[in-house]
C-alpha cells in the first residue's frame, strides 16, 4: 500500500487537466412491491401454519453521479425506505405523554422514525449504501471507496443492482486498479478492506483480488481470482472462478464455474481446524426469435453429507441470484410462531427450516418460455426442477427431489420508463420437505420507476 500511493500521486501528476463544467447526473428506480404467499409452512391443517402471508414493501434507490471532468468521477448509492413495509419505519418512538385534548395518548397512523435509542438495533429510513471516486487516465483506470462487488452471473459475488427481485447486494471496501490501453482486454486488481479490528492488533479481514479477460460487448471470457485472509484466526479462503459469454445472432449462451478452497486454525463459531471445499456452476442459453423467447438455466451448488463437522463442502449461491419466486428464495416450512410473537421474531418461526434463500445441495434446471405480445407487453411461464446433490443430508430416507415450480409472469412497460410486472408461483413439494408436502402458492405485483 506504501508503494501505490505514490504511484497514484505520480499518475495524477502527469495527467493533463482541463477547465470543465460539473456535470450532475441522477440514476436510480422507484420501486413498490406486493406479496402473497399461501402457505410457506406447506401444511394447511397444523395448527401453527403460517396460512396467508402478505405485503407491502417500497425502495427508492438513488445514485447521483457527480462528473467533475472527464477524467475524475464521484458516486454515491443512496437507498430511501429500502424494502421498507407499508405501515412500518425501521425504528418507532411514540409520543407517550403527550396528550391530545380528548386525552388520549398521540399517536401517528404511521409511527414517527424516532432518533438514536440507546441499546437499540435500527435502521434510519434514509442512508448511504456506497461511495466511490473513479479516476480515469490514459493508461489505468483506479476506483476507490465502498462500492458493489459483481462477477459474471452473480453467483457468489452479486452486486444486486437489478431493480425487480433484487434485495441485498454485496458490497465492500475497495482499493482497484485496472488497464485501459488493452480494451477490450481487460485486467484488475483490488484489495478489499472487509473487516476492520483493532487498529494495532492483527486480527483484519483482508481480500485481494485479480480479475482478467477478454471483455468486449458481444463475447466476454475471464477468470476472477479472490484470497481472503484473517491471520489471528489463520484463516485463508481462495475463490476461483470462471466465466464466459457470447451472443451468437438470435442464440446466447453464459456459464459460470466456481470453488472455494480454504482453512482456518480457529472461528468465532467455535469450530477448529476447519477445512472448506466447495463449489457450483451455472449455465444459461436462451434463442430469441421476434416475438418468442425460449430459454433454460441449469445450476449445481455442492452439498454437505454432514455440516456439523469441521469440513464444510456445502456451497449456497448469492441471494440475488433468483431461481424462482418459492424454491430458494422462500425460507420453508416456516411456521407460526404464537402466543410468543415479537417483533423480534415477526411471528415467524423457522426452526424447521428444510431450504433458505440461495440455491445450495442442489441441481437445477429451468426451462423458460416468453412471447412479446405488444412492443411494450412481455408474458411467459417458466418451470423450475430441483434434485438433491447430496441426499444424505437430509436423513435416512436420502430423498431425491425437492419439488416443482411452475411460474407464470408479465410485464407491461408504460410511457418508457414506468412498468408493472405480476408472477403467479405454483410450488410442488417433493420428499425433501416430509413431512410437509402441501401444495402452496404465491404472487407477486411489482411497480417500478426507473430513472
Amino acid at each position: 500500500m506504501r508503494r501505490l500511493l505514490p504511484a497514484l500521486i505520480a499518475i495524477l501528476l502527469a495527467t493533463p487537466t482541463v477547465a470543465e463544467a460539473v456535470e450532475f447526473r441522477l440514476d436510480g428506480y422507484y420501486r413498490a412491491r406486493g406479496d402473497l404467499f399461501d402457505t410457506l409452512s406447506l401444511d394447511r391443517e397444523v395448527d401453527e401454519s403460517e396460512r396467508v402471508r402478505a405485503f407491502f414493501d417500497q425502495r427508492l434507490r438513488v445514485v447521483p453521479h457527480l462528473r467533475l471532468s472527464a477524467n475524475v468521477h464521484v458516486f454515491v448509492d443512496l437507498d430511501v425506505l429500502d424494502a421498507l413495509r407499508f405501515g412500518s419505519n425501521p425504528e418507532v418512538l411514540h409520543a407517550f405523554g403527550a396528550n391530545q385534548e380528548s386525552g388520549e395518548a398521540f399517536d401517528e397512523p404511521v409511527p414517527l422514525s424516532g432518533a438514536v435509542l440507546p441499546g437499540s438495533d435500527y435502521r434510519e429510513s434514509l442512508f448511504v449504501r456506497r461511495a466511490w471516486a473513479e479516476l480515469y487516465t490514459p493508461y489505468v483506470d483506479f476506483k476507490i471507496g465502498r462500492m458493489g462487488s459483481h462477477w459474471g452471473m452473480g453467483l457468489l459475488a452479486n452486486d444486486g443492482d437489478c431493480a425487480d427481485r433484487c434485495d441485498y447486494g454485496d458490497t465492500v471496501d475497495r482499493i482497484m486498479i485496472s488497464t485501459s490501453r488493452l480494451d477490450p482486454v481487460r485486467i484488475s486488481i483490488a484489495a478489499d478492506m472487509r473487516a476492520e479490528g483493532f487498529v494495532n492488533r492483527d486480527d483484519d479481514t483482508h481480500s485481494f483480488l485479480l480479475t482478467g479477460g477478454y471483455m468486449g460487448e458481444v463475447h466476454q471470457v475471464g477468470a476472477y481470482v479472490r484470497w481472503t485472509r484473517q491471520p489471528m484466526n489463520t484463516f485463508n479462503l481462495v475463490h476461483g472462478d470462471i466465466y464466459g459469454r457470447t451472443k451468437l445472432g438470435p442464440l446466447s449462451m453464459e456459464l459460470e464455474a466456481l470453488v472455494l478452497w480454504g482453512a482456518a486454525g480457529d472461528t468465532d463459531i467455535g469450530v477448529e481446524d476447519l477445512r472448506i471445499l466447495s463449489g457450483g456452476g451455472a449455465f444459461r442459453a436462451g434463442l430469441a426469435i421476434n416475438p418468442w423467447d425460449v430459454g433454460l438455466e441449469l445450476g449445481l451448488a455442492t452439498g454437505d453429507r454432514d455440516p456439523t463437522d469441521n469440513k464444510w463442502h456445502a456451497f449456497r449461491f448469492d441471494r440475488d441470484h433468483d431461481v424462482g419466486l418459492l424454491m430458494f428464495e422462500e425460507t420453508m416450512p416456516s411456521f407460526a410462531v404464537g402466543d410468543g410473537a415479537s417483533e423480534l421474531n415477526d411471528n415467524i418461526d423457522v426452526s424447521q427450516a428444510v431450504t433458505y434463500e440461495g440455491v445450495s445441495n442442489a441441481f437445477y434446471m429451468r426451462p423458460s418460455f416468453h412471447v412479446d405480445i405488444r412492443d411494450d407487453l412481455r408474458a411467459g411461464i417458466s418451470a423450475l426442477l430441483a434434485f438433491p446433490v447430496v441426499p444424505a443430508a437430509f436423513g435416512d430416507e436420502e430423498p431425491k427431489f425437492y419439488g416443482a415450480e411452475i411460474d407464470l409472469d408479465a410485464a407491461w412497460t408504460l410511457y418508457g420508463n414506468f412498468e408493472l410486472a405480476g408472477t403467479a408461483a405454483f410450488f410442488f413439494p417433493g420428499p425433501v420437505y416430509e413431512p410437509y408436502r402441501g401444495f402452496t402458492f404465491g404472487g407477486e405485483l411489482r411497480a417500478i420507476v426507473h430513472f
